[in-house]
């Protein structure tokens, strides 16, 4: 055999780009077959490998051992082939190695060209204002779980699958990005944090934003779990930076919340503690316009400029020794310019009709909305009423029938329409049950500017030898194929909600009557001649219990334009609420 070539002959000869594209008869390209010339490297001592393989084979297939000439010329064999073994390895080997660098050289290109084509990229050419902007919208399309739905950079760490601390992971893209976002302080002013035992990294995060966010105003959430070193830091940390708090959300317990006197930013306050008993700590915000409370019922006695107030909720609230007109009558002498008035009552006991008789007057006052409150007590509240600029309605009232209290005036809610001279758009009814139904017919009949209805059922509330509540409401809405010869058989011209646009049900399925449903729905749907409006918008919620069985045969109404049904159980309401309806 020929003597092994030295391997440092064999070196990659350099082959014009040229050569690359065209390929032989064989399919193989000019490089692998000069790839193939060179190697091997070296010049293989055991030739016509397949013929020794087939003897082999037929020499271990036949019986009796090798003789001794046959030994020495099979060790020889082995001893060449494991010579050959050694340099084929050093030839692939340094194929792999060119392989690798050819490799390493492709993606080095390749993040050259991404680099150019970022480069180039428009979004480079953008101001850097644009470019807060944007970052600012991509911020707010992460909701948090507030009712409001506003954006609030959790500093505790992601809670829900839709959080996101969005400011610190926009400036830590590049150097452009960190720039920017340093440069658009409004992205570090919006977040809420938790105090406990363990949130001692908290307050080093929280120095950074408040850093950051240089002198924009602050919107911030705290709840406070302990009252330890921890919490004492983080409210320090805010105190110093209490006058650039625009909107302040406190839970829980926060003593010293606010070391300074004056809050000229705050405009909107929120306080969840049921063992404050003033809120003399925030008298100097001296532009507050929004204040919302939960579990304090004694509030007016604080310092606050209630004369300013345009917005006022408060829930969890216990009434003990007044009835509903007059604690709403002392709201509205400290409160006159109020827009929205919610109360929420979480204790309110039965009063006999005390014969009130101060007249409640709010001329700004577009939004209403009572809860956890007695018939009666509402009607003794319209009766003393005058609300010129009421828009919307919205009454969530306690489970009781008609012998647990006074009969209802109900002339007072057509009084008051006809005093008021308001035009209610939108009239949302909660917990409705088989007593108060009839009433809630009743006004319907007395607001022709209604546009938008929204009902709740009260849960299973349907009781032997009494129709379901929901036909009962169908039939007030459902309007007759001739309504203009009905109204002039009768002498009047007047069709009940002629602007009805939207309505919105949530209904106990089990109970409802689909026939008397889809003839209400027809009714307001295919009206003749155009004499009224029809429906374009009917959302229909099926509450399903969790022992229902039968699906009521509603499908065919999915195909009419502007109907939606959604069958839902109790687990999955929760994911259909917003702030205006239920769904």
């Amino acid at each position: 055999m020929n003597s092994t070539r030295n391997c440092s002959q064999s070196s990659t000869p350099e082959v014009p780009v040229s050569a690359m594209g065209n390929r032989d008869s064989t399919g193989r390209r000019p490089l692998e077959l000069k790839l193939l010339q060179i190697f091997p490297s070296f010049q293989p001592r055991v030739q016509d490998i397949d013929l020794h393989v087939q003897s082999l084979r037929d020499r271990i297939r036949s019986p009796g051992s090798p003789t001794s000439s046959e030994s020495s010329q099979i060790s020889g064999l082995i001893s060449k082939a494991e010579q050959d073994l050694s340099d084929y390895k050093k030839d692939i080997q340094s194929v792999e190695n060119v392989l690798l660098d050819l490799k390493r050289k492709k993606e080095e290109l390749e993040r050259c060209v991404d680099h150019c084509k970022a480069y180039f990229s428009p979004i480079r050419r953008l101001p850097t204002e644009i470019m807060g902007d944007i970052f600012l919208y991509y911020q707010d399309l992460h909701r948090s779980n507030r009712e409001d739905r506003q954006f609030r950079e959790p500093l505790n760490g992601p809670l829900q699958q839709d959080e996101a601390i969005t400011a610190l992971v926009l400036s830590s893209v590049c150097k452009l990005w960190h720039s920017i976002t340093l440069a658009t302080p409004r992205l570090w002013s919006r977040f809420s944090l938790s105090i406990s035992e363990k949130c001692g990294s908290v307050s080093h995060l929280l120095e950074i934003y408040l850093s950051r966010s240089k002198q924009h105003p602050l919107t911030f959430d705290i709840i406070v779990y302990d009252e330890g070193s921890n919490s004492n830091i983080v409210i320090r940390l805010l105190s110093a930076h209490s006058h650039r708090w625009f909107f302040a959300s406190c839970y829980g317990r926060c003593p010293d919340l606010n070391m300074q006197t004056d809050l000229p930013l705050l405009q909107s306050l929120e306080v969840h503690d049921e063992e404050a008993d003033s809120l003399d700590t925030f008298a100097g915000a001296r532009t507050l316009r929004t204040v919302s409370l939960v579990g304090i019922s004694r509030f007016l006695h604080s310092n606050l400029p209630w004369d300013q107030i345009q917005v006022l909720r408060a829930c969890e609230l216990q009434i003990w020794d007044v009835g509903l007109p007059k604690y709403v009558w002392g709201l509205t002498q400290k409160c006159r310019a109020l827009r929205s008035l919610e109360l929420d009552f979480d204790y309110y006991p039965p009063h006999e009709p005390a014969g009130f008789m101060s007249s409640i007057h709010l001329s700004k006052l577009e939004n209403l909305c009572l809860q956890g409150v007695h018939w009666y007590d509402i009607c003794e509240l319209f009766s003393v009423s005058t609300l010129p600029s009421l828009r919307k309605l919205s009454l969530r009232l306690r489970d009781d029938g008609p012998d647990d209290g006074p009969t209802p005036d109900f002339a007072a809610f057509s009084a008051f329409i006809s005093r008021s001279q308001c035009s209610i758009s939108i009239l949302r009814l909660e917990k409705l049950q088989r007593f108060t139904v009839q009433l809630a017919c009743g006004m319907l009949q007395h607001i022709p500017t209604l546009i938008e209805i929204m009902v709740e059922e009260e849960e299973l509330t349907w009781h032997r030898g009494n129709p379901p509540v929901m036909t009962t409401l169908f039939a007030t809405l459902c309007v007759s194929p001739s309504p203009v010869e009905v109204d002039r058989q009768a002498g009047e011209n007047k069709p009940a909600l002629p602007l009805l646009r939207r309505l919105v049900m949530e209904v106990n399925p089990e109970q409802f009557e689909v026939s008397r449903f889809v003839e209400m729905v027809e009714s307001r749907g295919m009206l003749p001649g155009g004499c009224l409006g029809a429906l374009k918008s009917v959302r229909l919620i099926l509450r399903w219990s969790s022992h229902a069985k039968n699906l009521p045969l509603l499908q065919p109404l999915e195909a009419w334009p502007g109907i939606e049904i959604i069958s839902s159980t109790r687990a999955s309401r929760r994911y259909l609420r917003d702030e205006d309806s239920w769904v």
